[in-house]
Formats: C-alpha cells, structure tokens, sequence
C-alpha cells in the first residue's frame, strides 16, 4: 500500500482510510465470528475486505504520477524520488516487522523455522506465507513499482503519454500469454497487480477527459458490476482477481476524484486524518489484532448475543486506529520528516 505523501487530494485520502479499513476488516473476521453471533453486513465487507489492497495500489500510481510528473525531468530529482520513496517504505516498516518478529519468537518461536526473515526485513520476498508480517507482501510490490518509475525521470512528460500506455501494454501482453499457456511460469515481474499501478498513472494522465458528471452514473454501474462479478466467482487471486475487483478499485478512485472535482462531495478532515495514518494502520493491525487475542480481550467480549461480540469488533477497530492516528503523529512522520533532510 502507498504510504501518504505530502500532496494531499481530500478524497483520495478519505479512500486510503476506507481501503485500509477493509483490509483490518477481513482480518478482523476470523476474531469477530470467535466471539458469537455477528452482523450479517459487517461478515459481508469483512470477507471481501482484502480487496482494500487493490485499491491501494491504484491510489498509488495515481500519486506517484500526480507528484512527479510536474517535475523536471533530471537525475537528481529521480534520486530524490527514489531516496524519498525507499525512505518511507522502510521507516515505516521496519519498526512493525520487528514488534511482530519479536512476538513470533515469544508465541510461536518454531514457525519462525518456515518463515524468510531476511526476505521479510528486506522486503524481497512477496509470499504472504513466508513473511514476519503478512502483509509486507504488498510492499514487494510497491517497491517494485517506484523502481519501473524512477525510469520516467528520464523521458519527458511528452514521450511518457507514448511510453507508459505502451508499456502497461507490454505487462498486459505478458499477463495474459502466461495466462493462457499454464506452462509458463508465474513471475512476480510481470503480475496482473503491476497493471493496477498502472491504471492509476493512466488515470492521472487523462483526468482531464475523465471529470465529466456523466461518468459518475457510469462509473457506479461499472463498479457494481466489477464487485459483483469478483464475489460471484471469488476471484481472490491473479488475473480474475485484478479483472474484476482491480477494475471496481480504479473506477472507485475515478468515481471520488470526480465527486472532489465537481464539488460534490469533498472528505472531512476528520477522515483525512485516518487517511494520512492508513500506512501505519495498515502495518500495525495484525499485532493489535494478535494483542487483542493473546490479553484475553476476545474472550471477554465472546457472547451468545450479538451485541456483545459487537462491542468486541468496535472496540478492536478502534485500538487500532487510536494507535495508529498517534503514532502516525508522534512517531512515524517526524522520524521521516527527519529522515528526507539528511
């Protein structure tokens, strides 16, 4: 997922804080269901909740895009870039990947034999299962992404309109050949999430054509239809996965940049700062989830009613976004801050 940066667009902000809501959501649920009975709408989100991903990862295009394109096209300002990016993926990681490292050995010390910690600390390795900390899987990717867009330093914005929708069109080429010939080996290189990057920077090189009020009814049905078929056929991963709830997340970002764009709708500032912490919340919810867990918090809220494990699922949402509002403020982003001066 992207961290936040210092540009700031009111609803893409408030759709980092929804996105990294779903995740903890989906996380949540195995908790949630433990404790008794549960709200059948709050199962529903929560089971598809991982989908929250696919939208951080077209927000991040779309930022990454917004933020440098403006910018003169040099080296140093590619170093920047990338000294920037590297920075606030890692100081914002690291501290995380400890707490749950340290965790691990206390809990469970011999799942730590099945596990790359070295992979994990660097973020080179993008399997969900070998990982500290689960969802660092995303930031393989994230890292990747920055390295394919430090290379657009070196082209004008002008040859970028030709060589980005040229070069999505490689990766997509390559998805589906890999696709159709099962032979061919999967590679992290070329996965169908790189194209949900890219339909973010797409997005914001053509937002001008895109802010039309009659996109917005267009842009609901397609959304629908997006979810809707990738919960019918739970396409949770690959090709089907990025088809259906990768196209929902980019009509999702177009859907709110519109809405801000036309004066329809603009996020508060109150979510604004969920958002900003959404990097934070998102890399801190399983230990708080797992603390939750392991205090005894779940059974005390576990209940033959409803309201009672409800009070449960309340209470854990909001130890997470309490920690991460405050760390976000008091740790993380003076820590970066301090960081990018160097």
């Amino acid at each position: 997922m992207t961290p936040s940066t210092s540009h700031s667009i009111h609803n893409i902000q408030m759709l980092r804080a929804v996105a990294a809501m779903m995740v903890i959501m989906h996380h949540m649920l195995p908790h949630y269901q433990a404790m008794g009975e549960t709200v059948a709408v709050i199962d529903l989100i929560s089971q598809w909740g991982f989908a929250g991903v696919d939208i951080f990862f077209v927000i991040s295009g779309f930022i990454m895009a917004y933020t440098t394109l403006n910018k003169e096209r040099t080296f140093s300002n590619a170093k920047i870039f990338f000294k920037h990016r590297i920075f606030r993926i890692y100081l914002g990681y690291w501290p995380f990947f400890l707490l749950m490292l340290l965790s691990l050995y206390y809990i469970n010390s011999s799942k730590l034999d099945t596990l790359d910690i070295i992979g994990s600390f660097l973020l080179t390795n993008a399997d969900m299962f070998k990982l500290v900390l689960p969802v660092s899987w995303s930031l393989s990717y994230e890292l990747y992404f920055y390295a394919l867009f430090l290379f657009t330093f070196f082209f004008t914005v002008k040859q970028l309109h030709t060589l980005i929708p040229l070069f999505s069109l490689f990766i997509l080429s390559l998805v589906l050949i890999t696709f159709s010939n099962p032979e061919l080996p999967q590679s992290f290189f070329y996965s169908p999430f790189i194209l949900e990057f890219f339909s973010g920077v797409l997005l914001y090189m053509y937002r001008r054509s895109l802010m039309r009020y009659w996109l917005l009814p267009l842009s609901l049905l397609l959304i629908v239809v997006a979810y809707g078929y990738g919960i019918s056929y739970e396409t949770k991963n690959g090709l089907f996965r990025v088809l259906t709830f990768g196209t929902g997340a980019l009509f999702v970002v177009l859907f709110v940049l519109i809405l801000e764009e036309k004066q329809l709708f603009i996020a508060g500032k109150k979510i604004e700062v969920i958002g900003n912490a959404s990097y934070t919340l998102y890399l801190s919810h399983l230990i708080i989830i797992q603390l939750f867990f392991f205090s005894g918090l779940r059974n005390f809220f576990t209940s033959e009613g409803f309201l009672t494990p409800l009070l449960g699922w309340i209470s854990l949402i909001s130890l997470c976004l309490i920690f991460s509002v405050v760390y976000y403020e008091k740790i993380e982003k003076p820590i970066y801050q301090k960081a990018i001066k160097l």
